[in-house]
């Protein structure tokens, strides 16, 4: 009622679709794409390391491609992490420990 005495337009509850199950599934998203990023900013930490370490053009080669090798391995995995999450949103699972 205030809202149409306020003359402000009426919108319809857009949280009302939020039930246990789909925050938990928003919750597992959430998790898996931090656990994500700390991998992939654990690998930049690492690659700095690697990179402090090269003496010659090879060591500096083999450093990139070993960087570029885990960056690819990585979001492959994450896509199929993701690809799983979002395939059993519908069905109610405990996340795991």
């Amino acid at each position: 009622m205030t809202a149409k005495r306020n003359g402000a337009r009426q919108t319809p509850d857009l949280l009302a679709p939020l039930n246990a199950r789909s925050f938990a599934a928003s919750q597992r998203l959430a998790l898996e794409g931090a656990r994500f990023w700390a991998r992939r900013m654990h690998a930049y930490a690492d690659q700095m390391e690697a990179l402090f370490r090269c003496t010659s053009a090879d060591d500096l080669m083999k450093a990139q491609r070993g960087f570029i090798d885990r960056m690819q391995q990585d979001y492959a995995e994450e896509s199929a992490a993701f690809t799983q999450l979002l395939s059993t949103s519908g069905e109610d699972k405990s996340p795991e420990a």
